[in-house]
């Protein structure tokens, strides 16, 4: 179950008209840049829940204990919004409104660990598009997907996924974090057997999985910044530098 359009078991239908009239009060506030800029140059939010309702630096984006959350002063100002917060009985983690730029893409990752956002760990990240175009698309597991303003959507973000804007104007989505309680489960389909077994698995092996990454990841750390002006390196541009220029060359034309 990796991609779900909750909208029609859903009680509360979503207002766009009411949202994006919201979206006019943030003109004047300040949209903070996510915490990890690699992943996109002009993906900005504003945060509505936070660790300790904060709402300053990029790190007020990140994720945080379900207990030390806390709505942010601007919820006050958003009555509509406050009132969809209010409507989600369960939970609530990270909870932001975010905004793509044109011409702007989301890199290629997955999201793990405290940020994983799949049914099978019951932790879940739903979207609800406010503002979009038709050239705004994610792709998940390699599986093109559009949303539609005014829908809530389910997504597996274990899965790798980028998403692009090609279109002339900024995406709004509201992006909920949301713990799985037994009243947030019923409005997600009963699932097939397959769908159930698999959950199970992933419940096993994606954690084991961003284990050996991360232990990967943390020894490649180490040898590049002991191999940079080593003998090691010293030998291969000594005796390797052709294939020292072709790497280069790769670089440059990508």
């Amino acid at each position: 179950m990796d991609f779900v359009d909750l909208s029609d078991a859903f009680p509360l239908k979503f207002d766009v008209e009411r949202m994006a009239a919201e979206l006019e009060k943030l003109r004047s506030c300040e949209w903070l840049g996510h915490y990890d800029p690699s992943l996109s140059t002009d993906w900005t939010a504003i945060p509505l829940v936070s660790v300790g309702g904060l709402a300053l630096g990029a790190e007020s984006q990140m994720v945080g204990d379900y207990n030390k959350m806390k709505r942010t002063a601007v919820v006050d100002e958003l009555p509509y919004f406050k009132e969809i917060l209010d409507a989600f009985k369960c939970p609530q983690g990270r909870i932001r409104i975010t905004r793509l730029n044109s011409g702007t893409v989301i890199g290629l990752h997955r999201d793990i660990d405290d940020e994983v956002a799949n049914l099978a760990f019951n932790q879940v990240r739903l979207h609800i598009p406010i503002v979009t175009n038709d050239d705004v698309y994610f792709c998940v597991g390699g599986t093109i997907i559009r949303m539609a303003p005014g829908h809530l959507y389910y997504v597996n973000f274990s899965k790798k996924h980028y998403v692009n804007n090609d279109g002339e104007t900024p995406r709004y989505h509201l992006v909920l974090d949301l713990y799985v309680n037994d009243w947030l489960r019923q409005y997600f389909p009963e699932p097939t057997f397959k769908q159930a077994l698999s959950m199970k698995w992933q419940r096993i092996y994606l954690p084991v999985e961003w284990k050996i990454t991360g232990i990967y990841l943390g020894i490649l750390d180490v040898f590049w910044k002991n191999y940079e002006g080593s003998a090691l390196q010293r030998f291969r541009h000594r005796f390797f530098p052709k294939k020292q220029r072709a790497y280069k060359d790769e670089l440059n034309v990508k």
